[in-house]
């Protein structure tokens, strides 16, 4: 992994005056596939969603964002981030662990689940 930061440095990536803004891990095969998911397929709000989530996942962890902050770095409304989690919810693949006096906590790991069942199914089968 240094072996990658070394050879393409944000800075050359992106631009020097963006990287103390930080960055953010998402996983390219979600970024190809989340319009292909079974049963459901993401939507482009609904997958925008998980990466402001995702902002917010250091370790191992469920992410705890606020919908207020998700919202206003999505350019929508508080009431449309709502809906964009209660459909992830009713998909199965986000739980929402509503916590007294606390932000929730958000749950991937049914999703992570789904994509990695995708990503078995789409290998190439081995000959024998």
């Amino acid at each position: 992994m240094k072996d990658k930061i070394n050879k393409y440095p944000f800075a050359k990536m992106w631009a020097a005056e963006l990287e103390d803004n930080g960055h953010v891990r998402i996983s390219t095969f979600f970024l190809e596939n989340y319009h292909r998911l079974k049963p459901y397929s993401l939507t482009h709000g609904e997958a925008m969603f998980i990466v402001h989530l995702m902002q917010h996942k250091w370790g191992a962890d469920a992410p705890y964002p606020g919908y207020k902050m998700i919202a206003k770095r999505m350019g929508v409304s508080d009431k449309t981030a709502r809906r964009l989690a209660k459909s992830l919810e009713d998909k199965k693949y986000l739980v929402r662990e509503v916590r007294q006096a606390n932000t929730n906590r958000f749950h991937l790991t049914k999703l992570m689940g789904a994509l990695v069942v995708l990503k078995n199914a789409t290998k190439p089968k081995e000959k024998k």
